[in-house]
């Protein structure tokens, strides 16, 4: 079958001109605003084991767990186990706490969605600041712990697919009402920024691979761009990947836990389900899209999503799944620290991504039209 991006990859946005070459300035803004500057320090296990004791009154066994880049541990204790998050100090206390008004808002308006909650310490704060040796103050959260298999780890069906996406739904519908000052933060995976992500083509070293790339973006600028004004927009999860969801395959609901709330941004809702819908797409080779496809049915059964908008799934998930490629083979070039936890996550995300646009155009939008005919009510335009 013809790659989807086969043809000539000479057109405009290709060319570096002043243009593109000014967007690394914005693309730099971005990762500082994301706080991805690298921060090679770890906040030691013996400090924070004070501060848990003093702070929260709790006491037990911590081990670390790497992550993009909080300090993140496990904590094995006789009341339970607990999340234990120290954000970076590149991270603006704001922004932390855009996050755990978030998991506040949930807690309140949304009982029956199974996220993960903050843990209140003896003063009933949700969030505690810590200074770390370098005079640093860093924000501390402690949260509950969801046990469970992570959507990673299984094969689903393509009904536990779609209660994957219904339940993404009902957490949107949550979230719709929310708002914060901070709520249009700069973040480097939310796609509304992903054209700015052009100069990472000058890393990749592969030419079918920039080929590929190189549609992607022209795609993505020519068919979704254009509409951003008109979409639906609203707070969002913004990484609804199979390792933040928890699931129990032997249960009638299979998803049993949505965890971290790092990437909450206001987005475009279709954006929301893009990041579901790329962390599917290519994996089986066969049929690169069947299991997007029933993640997008699921979620169009609960929320509604019009068909010109679920339509931009088509090139809003693989361009989720070219972010990641790019944004974490750059982090692994400029901080060797991060590799290990980049190359995790997106080792087969080049392979996935070809395999996902082996598939042609129309037959993948002819996929998503398939997914469920929706009112177009909330479309703006």
């Amino acid at each position: 079958m013809p790659n989807a991006f086969d043809g000539d990859a000479t057109g405009p946005s290709t060319r570096r001109d002043d243009a593109a070459i000014a967007s690394a300035g914005a693309l730099g803004r971005i990762a500082r605003e994301s706080a991805l500057e690298p921060t090679v320090e770890r906040f030691p296990e013996d400090a924070v084991v004070t501060e848990l004791r003093r702070q929260y009154g709790l006491n037990g066994r911590l081990s670390r767990i790497p992550t993009e880049k909080d300090d993140t541990f496990r904590l094995a204790s006789d009341l339970g186990r607990f999340l234990v998050k120290i954000a970076p100090a590149s991270e603006r206390a704001q922004i932390v706490n855009l996050q755990s008004a978030v998991m506040l808002h949930l807690e309140k308006r949304g009982p029956a969605i199974p996220a993960q909650r903050l843990i209140r310490g003896v003063h009933g704060q949700v969030e505690t600041t810590v200074v770390d040796s370098r005079g640093n103050a860093r924000i501390m959260r402690v949260m509950s712990y969801l046990d469970g298999d992570l959507l990673s780890s299984v094969a689903p069906t393509g009904a536990q697919f779609q209660s994957v996406g219904a339940t993404l739904a009902r957490l949107d519908l949550v979230l719709a009402g929310f708002r914060h000052p901070d709520e249009n933060r700069l973040l480097i995976w939310d796609l509304k920024n992903f054209l700015h992500m052009r100069p990472l083509l000058d890393l990749v070293t592969d030419r079918d691979d920039v080929a590929m790339a190189t549609w992607v973006f022209d795609r993505f600028e020519t068919v979704v761009a254009p509409r951003m004004g008109t979409l639906e927009e609203q707070m969002i999860h913004g990484d609804f990947s199979p390792f933040n969801v928890v699931v129990d395959p032997s249960a009638d609901e299979f998803v049993t836990g949505v965890i971290d709330f790092g990437d909450v941004v206001r987005s475009p809702l279709v954006f929301e389900l893009a990041v579901a819908v790329a962390n599917q797409i290519g994996v089986d080779q066969r049929r690169p899209w069947d299991s997007a496809r029933d993640i997008v049915r699921g979620y169009r059964a609960v929320r509604p999503l019009p068909d010109r908008d679920a339509a931009l799934l088509g090139i809003a998930g693989p361009a989720r799944l070219l972010l990641r490629a790019l944004i974490f083979g750059w982090r692994a070039t400029v901080h060797p620290h991060s590799r290990d936890y980049g190359v995790s996550h997106s080792a087969l995300d080049w392979a996935r991504l070809r395999c996902a646009l082996s598939v042609v155009t129309p037959t993948v939008e002819a996929l998503l039209a398939d997914t469920g005919a929706t009112a177009s009510s909330n479309r703006k335009d």
